[in-house]
């Protein structure tokens, strides 16, 4: 609340952390030495007060102020009532969501440049029939890669739709490894022409509890990476592991090249890719990490990775005490 000469007369201490002053201590203050605040000064001079404005309000560090929007009303006898709201988080997700379109829009765009060149080319040149076969097939690779980039924008919006999955099934954990073991071969024998050895490393004999289908969905996307980024003929090893507090990994590690400290953080992000290159050309979308990354928070756990370049990765999936249990036998 401000009076007649914009003086401090009252706040509450929202606006005041908002603004960086002390609710008690500034009262009486003239809120134009408060707010030191070139686009908050010409606002209070101007005296049009019918719409509101954005300014840097005080942030976790110097270098990211919050964002703060403010707007005056006339009130009672010549006072003004001010109301200020933190917009950074709305700001953050406007932010992300533009980011996000930019990029989906980027992934699409190049499939169906290189599936709309083949269609003009087949429809005004005649061609052999190997060129004919030739075209066809490169075709069906773009489609087939927009259908997968589809698929995981499906998954990951399930993911981030749905309520956390609950003590659910629980799965017999190497059940789940020879699924997506078996996947992972099916996979270097589509894309490598020295196939990988991918050997599955003997570990506990546990259960799992969660969602099976998202469970599988994230192992895969890990074997699925490691076989895709670790050179034809390399070694993959994959298995369970307990450690001893109680938590429980599933583990992929790999002899590929690779990857430098600077990417690690960030390589649960959508689109990010180390080599974006090397990504295209073996069929990823840039999104299979940012799938286990959620399905791991899902089930209370995180993702882990190591990586030193030129001797290859290891990444993990941890799962806490409340969703593993040993199988008994016998």
């Amino acid at each position: 609340m401000l009076d007649s000469a914009g003086r401090i007369e009252w706040s509450n201490l929202t606006a005041a952390n908002h603004l960086g002053f002390d609710p008690q201590r500034d009262l009486g203050q003239y809120v134009r030495n408060m707010v030191r605040n070139p686009a908050f000064t010409a606002y209070l001079a101007g005296g049009e007060f019918n719409h509101e404005i954005q300014i840097d309000g005080i942030g976790p560090r110097p270098s990211q102020p919050s964002k703060i929007s403010l707007q005056i009303h006339p009130y009672g006898k010549k006072r003004k009532l001010m109301i200020t709201r933190d917009v950074t988080a709305v700001q953050l997700a406007e932010t992300m969501r533009r980011d996000f379109v930019a990029n989906v829009s980027h992934e699409i765009r190049t499939p169906l440049t290189v599936l709309s060149g083949f269609v003009e080319t087949m429809q005004s040149i005649p061609l052999e029939e190997a060129d004919r076969t030739r075209y066809l097939s490169l075709m069906s690779q773009q489609a087939h890669r927009m259908q997968t980039l589809v698929s995981d924008l499906l998954t990951l919006s399930r993911l981030e739709g749905s309520p956390a999955p609950g003590p659910g099934e629980w799965i017999d954990g190497e059940e789940l490894l020879t699924h997506v073991v078996q996947e992972a071969r099916g996979l270097t024998q589509a894309i490598s022409t020295t196939q990988h050895r991918i050997e599955p490393v003997p570990g506990p004999a546990i259960w799992v509890s969660g969602a099976k289908t998202e469970l599988l969905s994230a192992m895969s996307n890990l074997l699925s990476n490691a076989v895709r980024y670790t050179p034809g003929g390399g070694l993959i090893e994959t298995g369970w592991r307990l450690r001893s507090d109680g938590w429980v990994e599933f583990f992929v590690k790999d002899t590929g090249p690779g990857i430098a400290a600077e990417h690690l953080p960030r390589l649960t992000e959508r689109f990010y890719r180390v080599d974006r290159s090397r990504s295209r050309e073996t069929g990823g979308t840039g999104l299979g990490l940012a799938i286990v990354k959620h399905v791991a928070q899902r089930h209370g756990g995180h993702i882990d990775a190591d990586s030193t370049v030129g001797e290859g990765s290891r990444f993990a999936i941890a799962l806490p005490p409340n969703r593993v249990r040993e199988r008994v036998t016998g």
